[in-house]
């Protein structure tokens, strides 16, 4: 049980270290930084080190692609976008949205059954993100917005239902097609890495990096410290996100299953407002907390025949 709350405080500390990144380099050049390295160390490891799971087969391209454009390219520059505006907690916490956005993909276009206490839950998780999403500074609000919603959180919204549809389609890769996750999200990353740094040099120019106000008084010349602090922020996130918690995601669905491990994910948003105070001195306010409490009841009831199944 230790390996899995692991996990989570692992996952839920990515959105404090990507906001500190952000400070130090445009959020599209992070995402093409992170997943170009991280897709190539992947696929260097399954060539190497687990070749006979070294597949590719041209009629799975279209999948590949799926998976490549809708859970890696649109959804992380969404959530990188999004991320300069919201704070670290509220972005973990829209990303718990996942499972619910997931069934509802999978209900509409796969022709999957809910039962009425799945129905239950996802209402009552959906309606859980109310108090949250009432919530919005300075910064958050200059993105616009429509109704109570901010432009970052629309955008942040639409880039967790990206990553729910990719998710599907991997499940279609590694289940159906017998490719390893080590292949499919190499592959992805990597490709998906690429086409972000199309978009950055287009949209965001030469890469560069940005020196924020306090560097004129650190002891070293401003710009390597800020690219020190860049490939620092920006290598933690490739260690522990795309390195350390792949992997021990794969080991956990050894001794758990998957449904037991997606529910763990409640604490996600708890350990992001943790780091969320102590890295960046983020407030944690009452409705962060009443949204944790309302999502975490609407998942008990969504995965609660599943629980029982697992246990």
């Amino acid at each position: 049980m230790f390996l899995v709350i692991l996990l989570n405080m692992l996952f839920g500390s990515t959105f404090a270290l990507g906001k500190l990144a952000l400070e130090y380099a445009s959020p599209f050049l992070l995402v093409s930084f992170r997943m170009v390295i991280a897709g190539a160390a992947l696929l260097v490891y399954q060539y190497f080190f687990n070749r006979k799971y070294w597949l590719f087969n041209r009629s799975h391209m279209w999948l590949f692609a799926q998976y490549t454009i809708f859970a890696i390219f649109i959804s992380y520059i969404c959530e990188f976008w999004a991320l300069q505006y919201i704070t670290s907690a509220k972005a973990c916490m829209i990303f718990s949205l996942s499972p619910f956005l997931t069934a509802l993909i999978a209900y509409f276009f796969m022709a999957e059954r809910l039962t009425k206490r799945q129905w239950t839950g996802l209402v009552i998780g959906i309606f859980g993100f109310i108090p949250i999403l009432m919530t919005s500074d300075a910064s958050e609000a200059a993105t616009g917005s429509i109704g109570f919603l901010s432009g970052a959180e629309i955008v942040l919204f639409f880039g967790v239902l990206f990553a729910a549809y990719g998710w599907i389609v991997m499940q279609q890769l590694v289940s159906d097609r017998s490719y390893s996750t080590v292949m499919v999200n190499g592959v992805g990353m990597l490709v998906g890495g690429l086409l972000t740094s199309i978009v950055s040099l287009v949209v965001e120019g030469v890469p560069t990096i940005k020196i924020p106000a306090e560097a004129v008084t650190w002891s070293v010349d401003p710009f390597w410290g800020s690219l020190g602090m860049f490939l620092l922020y920006g290598g933690l996130l490739i260690i522990i996100a795309n390195l350390i918690c792949f992997n021990l995601y794969g080991v956990l669905l050894r001794r758990y299953s998957a449904t037991f491990i997606s529910f763990t994910g409640f604490t996600q948003p708890l350990f992001a407002s943790f780091f969320g105070w102590l890295l960046l001195s983020e407030g944690i306010t009452w409705h962060f907390m009443a949204s944790v409490v309302i999502v975490t009841v609407g998942l008990y009831l969504f995965y609660k025949d599943e629980l029982k199944v697992s246990a």
